[in-house]
């Protein structure tokens, strides 16, 4: 098998499952090799994505780790698809899944840029505008899933932490006035916002409402890149959560980005209108 400039978001994925769990059972790659007859170097690629991944040596590997039966057909369906470009997921059955997906890709990311028109960034939420949010959509969930999903959301902002990530927010200014929660929950909010604007790895800045109709009103989307790996998008609506790795997508999202920045506050005013309409909540 050729090495594979571009994998698969599937690929990549399987990729980082492979070494999270070697890793996990505390062996290095040579032993694994030397167990499995492989190449040192042959398991660096196949971790790394940087070599397409075959059944049998994916099956091996998943057999070595002792996988369970059902998670192994799994993660093997994903590698006999793994040339099909773009990935989604259903919310409705992997919701939890799907956030996991966005963690793993998150946390190798050097620079994530992203628009939202109705929401707060997931990345900048707090605890209760999340929960707020979410038991709106849903109003099945129980109290242990809710909390379940918010506990996913905060796992996620740990990339924020890291300070080789860069972070832009752009936010519509519909979304900051848009009363998802009480009061001291939107205040709250708003003002963790202005907190996190502070940060030098974090950029925020607001689309106003007098900008009228702009490219952002096609729906929110991300777009991550990555040191050693191809740029991805990320977008999600009503039931559908889906990466675009194609290079066209990706440029054509980068234009939009472009657009949307054209129209956007810059930071400093951005903080200010967002103070503002913190202090309406008092």
């Amino acid at each position: 098998m050729t090495d594979n400039p571009n994998p698969s978001v599937r690929s990549r994925q399987v990729s980082l499952l492979l070494r999270t769990l070697r890793e996990e059972l505390g062996l290095s790659g040579a032993e694994v090799a030397k167990a499995l007859g492989m190449s040192p170097s042959k398991i660096s690629r196949i971790e790394t994505g940087s070599r397409g991944l075959r059944v049998d040596d994916v099956a091996a590997l998943l057999g070595h780790y002792q996988v369970p039966e059902q998670k192994r057909a799994q993660i093997l369906d994903q590698v006999r698809k793994s040339e099909e470009r773009g990935w989604w997921e259903s919310q409705g059955l992997g919701l939890p899944e799907l956030w996991q997906a966005l963690i793993n890709f998150e946390s190798r990311a050097t620079r994530i840029q992203n628009f939202e028109a109705l929401f707060v960034p997931g990345l900048l939420q707090t605890d209760e505008y999340t929960s707020a949010i979410i038991a709106s959509i849903n109003k099945t969930l129980s109290t242990v899933e809710l909390t379940n999903l918010v506990a996913s959301r905060r796992a996620r902002q740990a990339v924020l932490g890291r300070r080789e990530l860069q972070f832009l927010a752009l936010i519509d200014e519909g979304a900051l006035r848009r009363p998802i929660a009480e009061s001291g929950v939107m205040r709250r909010q708003l003002r963790h916002l202005v907190d996190t604007a502070d940060r030098p790895n974090i950029t925020l800045r607001v689309v106003p409402l007098q900008a009228g109709p702009h490219a952002g009103s096609r729906g929110p989307f991300a777009i991550m890149e990555f040191e050693d790996e191809p740029s991805l998008v990320f977008f999600e609506n009503q039931h559908i959560g889906m990466f675009l790795d194609e290079k066209d997508d990706i440029a054509a999202y980068r234009v939009a980005l472009g657009n949307i920045l054209n129209e956007a506050l810059e930071t400093a005013e951005s903080v200010e209108l967002i103070t503002n309409l913190a202090d309406e909540h008092n």
